[in-house]
């Protein structure tokens, strides 16, 4: 869905420190809360959100290919920091862009953007990015989504491997779930340590399950929808951080 206006939010109750990146926030040690931003329902929300309704939140993110693209006026100030992301069609983007469409849309982002998520796929097309966000202090996500199914054990730890070879400071995988193995695929795939962060979760009916079993096991990033749903298996944002606050240690 594109928004229809041409600014999201012109005033923000907190500065966002640009030189702030994802890392610092992960030295913490517990699960962050993402609350993913991806329709004009959600930006309305963000625009008329005090600090009070964003407590528990810890970063947000822009999904460029759907909230609009270059149609948007981003602000140069955030109430959170921000992971931005132009999604490849072949991975759930929105609106069928190119490669070329996506990088512009990325590099647009990097002044107000803590941190970009690109699919590891599009890795060697938008290494310019990937070394750019590197000057800049931005942290890089290299992500894989996966709608139909869980890969082994191996074939997870190969992507992982290559995200880390790609430039990644984290690798973000979200895949699949159909059986009870699946999940248990991916709680020993998190729990396996690597040469970079992992962020492991499930999606479709245990999906949501999946997502809170695998912040108990050291998934650094769990996240949520603001606005309304965008995939099988999340939650909304604002419950899940209420919920982890609930059940995992401080």
């Amino acid at each position: 869905m594109l928004v229809e206006t041409t600014e999201i939010f012109p005033i923000v109750t907190m500065k966002h420190r640009q030189t702030l990146s994802l890392q610092n926030l992960l030295s913490s040690g517990r699960p962050l809360v993402v609350g993913t931003l991806h329709d004009a329902i959600g930006m309305k929300f963000l625009k008329s959100a005090t600090p009070a309704r964003l407590r528990g939140l810890d970063v947000l993110e822009a999904r460029l290919d759907s909230i609009g693209g270059r149609s948007v006026k981003f602000p140069a100030s955030w109430p959170l920091p921000v992971i931005a992301t132009a999604r490849h069609p072949a991975e759930g983007g929105a609106g069928n862009l190119s490669a070329a469409i996506r990088r512009g849309l990325l590099e647009e982002a990097m002044p107000w953007a803590s941190a970009l998520d690109i699919e590891l796929r599009s890795a060697r097309a938008l290494s310019s990015v990937i070394a750019c966000a590197h000057q800049h202090g931005r942290t890089v996500i290299l992500s894989h989504h996966d709608f139909s199914a869980t890969p082994t054990t191996a074939v997870l730890k190969k992507l992982a491997a290559r995200a880390g070879d790609e430039g990644a400071d984290l690798f973000k995988v979200a895949t699949l779930l159909r059986t009870p193995s699946d999940l248990l695929r991916l709680v020993e795939f998190q729990s396996t340590a690597a040469r970079i962060p992992v962020a492991a979760m499930g999606m479709g009916s245990a999906g949501r399950f999946s997502r809170i079993v695998l912040c108990g096991f050291g998934a650094p990033l769990c996240y949520g929808w603001l606005g309304s749903p965008q995939v099988p298996g999340q939650w909304p944002a604002l419950s899940l951080a209420g919920l982890l606050k609930e059940i995992l240690p401080a």
